[in-house]
């Protein structure tokens, strides 16, 4: 990891003591014999001492909504039971959860704790105590043992230095960060200057909520949160609530918002410089970037009865004064401006073979969609159909199986890399990589796996996260054969959790507890920061986390880490 910060982290530190025996277990295992024997005297009870501390593990360095470092005790007991435990906060405030317990092969316990999520920023002291259960206290009295702790939970605003253009860096405009969907930023980093710059929070509260992936753009990080609730005069309605975010990125100060009531949900935004974009059932929607005044709202063509099923997993992409969506059987084409529809092309598919989900990838001349098993080329002036190429791999059908979640990657001038299918980040499912050569209009090769992971390019080598392999794979784009891989198992990670970015020295990774720095040259992990979630990289050389808690809080944080 990079170096914390003084003062800006949470920090844990516990002492315990360590304590012989007082007596043989086999005396302890028989209180009845002090029943017999004199038992605790007319003094009342004896003081008996049976829990001996072995272990504390206490250090945790945390950043608001990190993922603690588990805080493990472990203590032996002379009774069979396992201890009980408490907590107690000079301010009475809840600090520690149970996350587990486990017996040890020599009969001690060891008891993990987390602290709560969404513990404010401040000092919090107190001490945690173990307890035996003890079913003949009038005989004796058990001593607990007791650990003190001191908890510091960073305030939201951490480094903040003043921005600048990262050389080589460009906006992060939507899917995998461009039009082309490369996941690329060639930019060269160093690991040892990375360091939180503050984290954005945002509580849900009881109404149904979702937050789209982060885009940047003109100094600003924009986001949209949809809430969703049901109809006070009638219950069967649904009415969705979007409201499109726009942040400072020096400070995460909010710049505007602009909330939208709906009767469907929006797609996530797309920004191509000073426009911004996003898709309803039916419209398209465009605003300003820079103030977030809504521009245009435009109904759009659509063949099978509805644009697009879309939530804010996927953006439109934009590219010069256009945007593109994907829709459930056609590739739209509008202004960025107006909304007004510039062409649509269907994709021939019947209603019940729908898809949704999924976003058209764009360059000079050529709209490329993936869907159903073909890859099609459009012409970006007029829509009409170039080709077609059949690919490998079927889209798993059925109740919300027909989204794709993918785009196709354009990897260099003559070749298209896509993915058939992909479920919600996380979820595996059987699929297939497949490379297209867009001179022959032929399938160069495909590989099967459960790729979890959208495929970014790098100089000739493809990288992508598979749930069969559990590990990251370098794949040559030449051939599609791994190079090197990176396990999950190597950070204590079991899937990935979001998508990757590719510099020209370091891969970031996103899994289920971590985001991880990955060095190309050596495999090694460089960098690691204990929030997971989906990533962007902006021009100003910030790396974006967007997290969604799911422990029920209702905390949505974006955090925002200073690669310069």
């Amino acid at each position: 990891m990079g170096k914390p910060e003084h003062g800006r982290y949470m920090t844990i530190t516990m002492q315990g003591s360590y304590r012989a025996a007082a007596l043989p277990a086999l005396m302890l295992a028989l209180p009845f014999i002090a029943s017999c024997g004199g038992g605790g005297g007319v003094f009342g009870p004896e003081e008996r001492r049976v829990l001996h501390l072995s272990e504390v593990s206490s250090n945790c360095n945390m950043a608001p909504g990190e993922a603690c470092t588990d805080v493990n005790v472990v203590v032996r007991s002379d009774l069979a039971e396992r201890p009980l435990w408490s907590a107690t906060d000079a301010n009475g405030v809840t600090v520690f959860q149970l996350s587990d317990h486990q017996k040890l092969s020599d009969n001690s316990w060891r008891i993990t704790f987390k602290p709560v999520p969404g513990l404010a920023p401040g000092t919090y002291t107190g001490r945690i105590t173990l307890s035996p259960l003890n079913l003949f206290e009038f005989e004796y009295r058990n001593l607990p043992e007791s650990i003190p702790y001191q908890v510091v939970v960073a305030p939201l605003k951490g480094n903040m230095p003043a921005l600048g253009a990262l050389p080589g860096a460009v906006d992060w405009e939507g899917t995998n960060g461009n039009a082309a969907h490369t996941g690329l930023v060639p930019v060269d980093l160093d690991a040892g200057k990375f360091s939180r710059r503050w984290t954005w929070e945002y509580a849900g509260g009881e109404k149904t909520y979702r937050v789209s992936p982060p885009v940047a753009a003109n100094g600003l990080v924009y986001f949209s949160l949809e809430q969703s609730a049901a109809d006070s005069q009638d219950a069967k309605k649904i009415i969705y609530t979007n409201t499109l975010m726009a942040l400072s990125e020096h400070d995460s100060s909010v710049q505007w918002r602009t909330p939208q009531t709906l009767d469907g949900a929006l797609s996530a935004p797309g920004v191509s410089g000073t426009r911004l974009a996003m898709a309803g059932l039916a419209s398209v929607h465009t605003f300003d970037a820079v103030s977030g005044v809504k521009l245009a709202t435009a109904t759009q063509p659509q063949t099978n009865g509805i644009l697009t099923a879309s939530s804010p997993l996927t953006a439109p992409t934009l590219a010069g004064a256009s945007v593109y969506v994907g829709g459930n059987n056609d590739v739209i084409s509008a202004d960025a401006t107006t909304a007004r529809n510039l062409w649509s092309a269907s994709l021939g598919l019947s209603k019940l073979g729908n898809v949704d989900e999924w976003t058209p990838a764009v360059n000079a001349s050529t709209v490329y969609s993936n869907t159903v098993g073909a890859l099609r080329a459009f012409n970006r002036a007029d829509g009409a159909q170039q080709w077609s190429v059949a690919v490998p791999g079927k889209v798993v059908t059925g109740l919300s199986r027909s989204s794709l979640y993918q785009a196709p990657v354009l990897a260099d001038a003559h070749s298209v890399l896509l993915l058939n299918q992909r479920l919600p980040t996380s979820f595996p499912v059987d699929n297939s990589l497949t490379l297209v050569d867009t001179d022959s209009h032929q399938v160069r090769w495909s590989v099967n796996g459960q790729f979890t992971t959208q495929p970014v390019v790098a100089q000739g080598v493809l990288y992508v996260g598979n749930h069969a392999t559990a590990s990251l794979e370098a794949r040559s784009l030449a051939t599609g054969a791994v190079l090197w891989s990176w396990p999950l198992s190597a950070v204590k990670e079991e899937r990935f959790g979001g998508d990757l970015i590719v510099t020209n020295k370091l891969l970031f990774i996103a899994g289920q507890k971590g985001t991880y720095a990955l060095d190309l040259a050596s495999q090694k992990t460089v960098w690691s920061f204990r929030i997971a979630g989906t990533l962007a990289l902006s021009r100003n050389g910030v790396l974006y986390i967007r997290s969604v808690s799911d422990n029920g809080n209702g905390m949505s944080r974006v955090t925002a880490i200073n690669l310069q």
